[in-house]
Parts: C-alpha cells; sequence; structure tokens
C-alpha cells in the first residue's frame, strides 16, 4: 500500500474508534440517569453502582478527547506536508 493509503486507512480507523467511544459514552450516560432515577425517585442505595458508571464516564471522556487530539494533529501534520508542498513546486 502506498503511504497515501496507509494513512486514509488509519485515519477512518481513528474515526471508527472514535464514534465507538461517543456510542459507549451515550449508553454510559443512559445507564448513569437510570440509576440516578432509581436513587431518587426511590431512595434506591446503588451508590456503588452510580460510582462505578461515573468512573466509566470519566475514562471515556478521557479517551474520546485523546482521539480527537490525535485526529487534529493528524490534519495538521497532513496541511503542514500540503504546504510544504506547495511551496516546493511553486519554487520550481
Amino acid at each position: 500500500l502506498s503511504s497515501e493509503a496507509v494513512r486514509l486507512t488509519d485515519a477512518a480507523g481513528t474515526q471508527l474508534r472514535l464514534e465507538n467511544i461517543k456510542n459507549r459514552l451515550e449508553k454510559e450516560y443512559a445507564v448513569l440517569g437510570k440509576l440516578t432515577y432509581a436513587k431518587l425517585n426511590g431512595g434506591s442505595d446503588n451508590a456503588e453502582q452510580i460510582e462505578a458508571s461515573l468512573s466509566r464516564i470519566a475514562e471515556l471522556r478521557k479517551t474520546e478527547k485523546e482521539i480527537e487530539r490525535d485526529i487534529k494533529e493528524a490534519k495538521a501534520e497532513k496541511e503542514a506536508q500540503k504546504e510544504a508542498e506547495k511551496a516546493a513546486n511553486d519554487a520550481k
């Protein structure tokens, strides 16, 4: 595979990972909502489950931010490469 094909494959994989994290976050927020509702509505003693859910959300958010940072850095790198190629072509 060419380096461009590898980059495109990596970008697609990274974007897919980000979407997966976002879907997992959405599901975890739903779990947290149900647990909180049960606690507030019925006085359910589920503080440990709520804490565990909050912990999973924090970890997923951290991963989400890392992936978003990676995407941003890759875009900046690609843009810098385009600028360098353009400057090289303009110099010819």
